[in-house]
């Protein structure tokens, strides 16, 4: 083992002790647990939402895409990229609004005031949602941590994985959602640095770009193609595969529990879009670059790896001194905590909150409740160990198969609730029910994470028209229709069409003399105000 890197690392985790015991003391209640008791500065918000969002993906899924595919693997990027936007625009604010006015910790919570459903049902389908998938996801995570301590260490993967569980499971047992939310600004940096620092030394020791091109073509030309050599439609078709990503984040948990905890959702937008847009342009950018070049170099013979998902921690080992690629490879663990954490503490409210609470109707005092959400911590963190452990390896599949099943589930229900008035929660309850069904054969039964040819009967057809796509993309839009159709053939309530027109009307925009100089307030601000000088919030 290289003490100089564990030195570095282990530097890293007296950080994250320091914050987990500064944030252990804002922890009392419920409400800070989950959500920080909704004093979050917009800065660490969006730092912590981009952290969250990312995870081992980004530092070795996508790398590990690019390494394989390429330059189409760029299309990836663009997904996510727009995705971010989109959340931002169309999730945030109204999201941060409509959790206000109903006092909502959670993602059900917000869904089951907003649809008036008195049945429990949307909770129950909440939970079992983010149980199922949540757990996937964490194993992902769990799994991103064992290849960077093998890489970094030198340790096999099993052991990587139960080094990662025991230092992720233990801060946030002990810090809740301030926890999460300062130790993922602060991985948010790592990760930020690493993604800057690294791709710069591989493109100075490959010799440049023409050079890592050069190479590159002299062994597989497709790699330099944006489409991977394919035209026509199936050139398309590659494109949507690799961007499809951008329509999950409209229903992902453990980031827009984000939006919810932000001290005044009118940041989310000017404030919001800026920080996160540059942020996930550099790191995407970065990540992309790691794996295009880190394949140049196995090329040229300049270094070696036994899995494209290991070439960032490789090639940090390979350029920094030791104590720096301690730090390197933390912060690479960094961004699988950053996401697993969010993870586990969504999971652990589930159960706690939306079963036992909510639908058990159990009263228990807020600390009690906060102690049993760490119990819960630790129960889904050594089921999804199982799954790490026993799972097939390979991150990218294993994130877009638990986002996809996130994002059907919760993305046609969140993004129609907050823009259609006329949404009803028996289009809910059937729209989040097929989800969680549908995904769990389709992906798990049928295709695999993604369309393929070979898949049986007439599976095997779409396979062939959508290969590569993610089953996700196209279930996604079957959910948002299923949803507006039972929606047409049912009737929302007048208080709740009511509430909705109130919170959103549209406020004409107030341009005086002064603000005129500085600047006009956007529609989103007008609402806001609005809505808060009317006692609607």
């Amino acid at each position: 083992m290289n003490f100089g890197v564990l030195f570095g690392f282990l530097v890293y985790l007296v950080i994250l002790a320091y914050i987990g015991w500064w944030a252990n003391r804002y922890t009392r209640t419920e409400d800070q647990y989950f959500v920080g008791g909704r004093k979050v500065h917009v800065l660490a918000a969006t730092l912590s939402d981009k952290a969250s969002d990312f995870s081992g993906w980004l530092m070795l899924g996508y790398p590990g895409s690019a390494f394989k595919a390429g330059l189409g693997a760029f299309w990836a990027a663009i997904g996510c990229l727009y995705g971010t936007l989109a959340d931002y625009l169309l999730i945030g604010p109204r999201l941060r609004i409509y959790a206000g006015k109903f006092r909502a910790i959670t993602l059900p919570d917000y869904l089951e005031a907003r649809l008036k459903d008195n049945t429990k049902l949307i909770r129950i389908l909440s939970a079992a949602i983010i149980l199922v998938f949540m757990t996937a996801y964490v194993a992902a995570q769990f799994t991103a941590g064992g290849k960077t301590f093998a890489e970094g260490f030198g340790v096999s993967v099993t052991t990587g994985i139960l080094i990662t569980v025991i230092i992720l499971t233990a801060y946030v047992i002990t810090g809740g959602f301030f926890a999460v939310v300062w130790t993922d600004v602060v991985q948010a940096m790592f990760m930020l640095m690493t993604l800057i620092i690294v791709p710069i030394l591989a493109l100075v020791e490959v010799g440049g770009l023409d050079s890592a091109t050069a190479a590159i073509a002299s062994v597989d030309l497709a790699k330099l193609h944006p489409f991977g050599g394919k035209t026509g439609f199936a050139a398309l078709i590659f494109a949507i595969g690799y961007a499809s990503w951008i329509v999950g984040y409209l229903g992902q948990p453990h980031i827009v529990t984000r939006y919810m905890s932000v001290e005044d959702p009118r940041k989310l937008r000017r404030p919001g879009i800026f920080i996160s847009g540059i942020w996930t342009t550099i790191v995407l950018w970065g990540a992309f670059f790691a794996g295009f070049l880190g394949y140049a170099m196995v090329v040229k013979g300049l270094i070696k790896v036994d899995d494209p998902e290991k070439i960032v921690p490789a090639l940090a080992v390979h350029f920094l001194p030791s104590w720096l690629a301690g730090f390197v490879i933390a912060g690479i663990i960094s961004a699988v905590m950053s996401t697993a954490d969010s993870q586990l503490l969504v999971a652990s409210s589930a159960i706690a909150r939306d079963i036992y609470h909510k639908v058990l109707g159990q009263e228990l005092g807020k600390k009690q409740m906060v102690n049993i959400s760490r119990v819960v911590v630790s129960i889904v963190a050594l089921v999804a160990l199982i799954f790490a452990i026993k799972g097939p390896g390979v991150i990218y599949q294993m994130v877009a198969t638990a986002w996809g099943g996130l994002a059907v589930g919760f993305g046609p229900i969140l993004t129609l609730s907050l823009w259609w008035k006329r949404v009803t929660k028996e289009a809910g309850i059937v729209g989040m029910a097929y989800g969680l069904v549908s995904e769990v054969l389709l992906e798990a039964k049928i295709y695999g994470w993604a369309f393929n040819p070979d898949a049986p009967g007439f599976f095997g057809t779409l396979g062939r028209i959508f290969d590569g796509v993610p089953v996700f993309f196209i279930n996604f839009f079957i959910t948002l229709f299923i949803i507006i159709i039972v929606s047409l053939l049912t009737k929302p309530p007048e208080d709740v069409v009511k509430l909705h027109e109130q919170l959103f009307t549209k406020v004409p925009i107030e341009r005086t003399e002064k603000r005129a100089i500085a600047r006009t307030m956007s529609q989103a601000e007008n609402v806001f105000a609005f809505a808060t000088s009317s006692d609607l919030l």
